[in-house]
């Protein structure tokens, strides 16, 4: 008997056997016997079960486009954030204030961006600041810890103690980061400058007190700037004759001085050329001025700051300068032209200046525009 007689048989019998109420069996079929055209996996247009709609496929297309782009929006979104966050800008610490005063200050409580940072609040005028030019500002200087602080103290701070820095805009700080910002700026100007330690450098982190590590900010008012040129205005008043004459030269030159042909004087000679309008010069100011100096002997120029290229600055009254220069200059008013005669004990006495071809014998005969005092 075949498989298929024995397979009807066996139905049948079990039909006859079984109540009318029971579940027919089922014979699984082997996979012999079905066909390829009667197999649909996933039981896909089974009974009971929905066949696929038409424009699945379509669908499907537009999921999987639907998804690309989403997932290519994304890998967009993180190479754009991490490109912001390379780019963000830095936090830095905000001045605030009035030019001239000094200003309120805000340090982040971030961390410092240890990159060198410069702004210019404040744009100043008048002529461009020369290398060689006499410069006064007044400097606020701060930390920018690595650690944040609750409170932050002023490392630098010539506001409060009423003493803005002088000196030659190339060198007014030692600081070269700094010194190279002022030069080619214009009085009036303000900067806020972000330097990190490198630049700042040891030996200047050590006198400010600055941290290894952390940053320093300052805040540079640049109040006045004295070029080449500087020079006081009014006309010279006429004097005695047996002191030297003195014929003013062209802007940024130095003056003209004829000694005359007698004997130089014993003490020390004061006159007044041009009598300024400023406040008078008081000890331990610096004085800001033009100056050249000339022998009585050759009447041959042995200093100058004409020649030097720019006006300079001297501690006054206090003995960093010639004596006849402490006595004859503290008190002479702002914007004054001055004839100093200087004998050899009121100069540099006995041993002379060998380096300037002074003699211990030699009267110094000086004319000096006072420009500023500081």
């Amino acid at each position: 008997m075949s498989e298929v007689e024995g397979r009807e048989e066996t139905e049948t019998e079990g039909t006859e056997e079984e109540p009318q109420d029971a579940r027919p069996k089922v014979t699984m079929p082997q996979a012999r016997d079905i066909g390829r055209s009667e197999f649909t996996p996933h039981a896909l247009g089974s009974k009971n079960r929905s066949a696929p709609r038409k424009g699945t496929r379509k669908a499907a297309k537009r999921r999987q486009i639907i998804y690309s782009v989403a997932g290519a929006v994304v890998v967009l979104a993180l190479i754009g954030a991490g490109i912001w966050w390379e780019t963000r800008p830095a936090p830095s610490v905000k001045f605030k204030g009035a030019f001239g005063k000094a200003p309120s200050v805000s340090v982040p409580k971030a961390k410092p961006a240890a990159k060198q940072n410069v702004k210019e609040l404040i744009h100043g005028s008048g002529p461009k600041i020369g290398t060689n030019d006499f410069v006064v500002a007044h400097l606020l200087a701060y930390q920018w810890a690595t650690k944040p602080q609750k409170t932050h103290e002023a490392l630098l701070d010539t506001f409060k103690q009423n003493k803005p820095a002088a000196g030659t805009a190339s060198q007014l700080t030692g600081l070269p980061a700094l010194d190279k910002e002022i030069v080619g700026r214009t009085p009036g100007t303000r900067l806020e400058l972000t330097l990190p330690y490198k630049v700042v450098g040891d030996q200047v982190a050590q006198a400010l007190k600055l941290g290894a590590g952390d940053d320093l900010v300052l805040s540079v008012d640049v109040l006045k700037a004295y070029g080449k040129t500087a020079s006081v205005q009014g006309t010279q008043q006429k004097i005695d004759a047996k002191f030297p004459q003195v014929t003013p030269g062209a802007p940024g030159q130095a003056p003209t001085v004829k000694i005359p042909s007698g004997s130089a004087p014993k003490k020390l000679e004061v006159q007044t050329l041009i009598e300024g309008t400023g406040k008078a010069v008081a000890k331990g100011q610096t004085l800001v001025g033009q100056y050249d100096g000339v022998l009585w002997r050759t009447g041959k120029e042995f200093d100058s700051s004409y020649k030097h290229g720019a006006p300079a600055g001297f501690p006054i009254g206090v003995g960093q300068v010639i004596p006849g220069w402490d006595k004859a200059l503290v008190g002479k008013k702002i914007g004054s032209r001055v004839l100093v005669i200087v004998p050899p004990k009121e100069g540099y006495g006995s041993t002379g200046s060998p380096q300037a071809g002074i003699k211990g014998t030699d009267t110094l005969v000086f004319v000096v525009d006072i420009l500023d005092a500081i």
